[in-house]
């Protein structure tokens, strides 16, 4: 009989166990990146690619696992370096600590002091075996392999500075790709903010006068009805203050209250905002780019019905296209 050590093996990793756990890195990943990326398209794919396997018989994990596979690739190739960076400095770090694990589980095992325990009285002889010959020694066949492998996969040794460099190299490709994801991140709400202000100021445009009728009749309009906010919109602060001081009022909403007071009969003098400007009273720039309107004689009929002077307005094309304009300056009727 030929009695040989032999170290305890270790368990070998079932064909199911990796395919959950293939499962579970797969399914991590893409959690992850649906997140970032907000786009839900690549669960059908994955979907699509478990019915396949169902049609064809395969209901093992690994269906699972290449599906969710297929969805982290469709997401990954919608994403920029960023993207990648994630999916890098994760493998990393877990790499990292499942080398710190299998460092820790290898640890050396301190002995236990058996100074102080009792001498055993009645101590059975131990078996001996008898010494086998020089023909009956068996030696360890050692195992000898040209790939480089993975430290600690397949009994690679693992050192502490392998899980040191891979750890820290994990961090900085990690934090790598959280700043592009936040840079990302603020540039999309950039080009969103500029979006809105696009269509907040095409929208103001539109609703501003489009000519310089429409621009004294707005002013006669507010004036009548005494709602200021639609005197002072149509025109710049800088020139809604010039407005104030003609008038002999602090601000331009003051001003278009002491105006209100002079006029009896408010539907007589919005009735007169009907009648047209006189040709003259109108200065048109190159391209229609400004307007200079000349409101110091209005045909305000009959001239009680309300301020017939109002002043010279320099108006200007709003920014947004919507063809409105503003009035950029004014002047104090001589």
């Amino acid at each position: 009989m030929v009695i040989s050590a032999r170290g305890a093996a270790r368990p070998a990793i079932g064909g199911r166990r990796l395919e959950w756990l293939a499962v579970i890195a797969a399914g991590a990943l893409a959690l992850l990146l649906w997140q970032l990326l907000d786009s839900a398209w690549p669960w059908l794919l994955a979907l699509g690619v478990l019915l396949l396997a169902a049609l064809v018989g395969v209901r093992r994990p690994g269906a699972l696992a290449v599906g969710l596979a297929a969805a982290d690739a469709w997401w990954l190739l919608s994403v920029p370096w960023w993207g990648w960076s994630l999916v890098a400095g994760v493998a990393l770090v877990a790499v990292a600590l499942w080398w710190a694990a299998t460092l820790y589980r290898a640890r050396p095992v301190p002995k236990v002091a058996t100074s102080g325990l009792p001498a055993l009285r009645s101590a059975q002889p131990l078996a001996r075996v008898p010494v086998a010959g020089p023909a009956e020694q068996t030696t360890p066949i050692p195992r000898i392999s040209s790939r480089p492998g993975l430290p600690g996969w397949r009994g690679r040794p693992v050192r502490r500075w392998h899980a040191i460099a891979v750890g820290a190299a994990g961090v900085l490709v990690l934090a790598a790709g959280v700043v592009g994801q936040q840079l990302a991140a603020a540039d999309l709400a950039g080009r969103r903010q500029a979006e809105l202000d696009q269509a907040h100021q095409e929208a103001f445009s539109r609703i501003m006068p489009h000519s310089s009728g429409s621009f004294v009749q707005a002013m006669i309009k507010s004036i009548a009805e005494r709602q200021s906010s639609i005197a002072c919109g149509i025109l710049t602060p800088p020139a809604g203050r010039d407005f104030a001081a003609a008038h002999g009022a602090d601000t331009c909403e003051h001003a278009v209250d002491a105006l209100s007071r002079q006029v009896p009969n408010w539907v007589a003098y919005e009735n007169a905002a009907l009648l047209p400007l006189p040709g003259s009273a109108t200065e048109y720039g190159p391209g229609g780019k400004w307007l200079r309107v000349d409101a110091c004689a209005l045909a305000i009929d009959p001239p009680s019905a309300g301020p017939a002077s109002l002043g010279i307005f320099q108006l200007e094309l709003a920014a947004g296209g919507g063809g409105g304009y503003q009035a950029a300056g004014f002047t104090k009727c001589l």
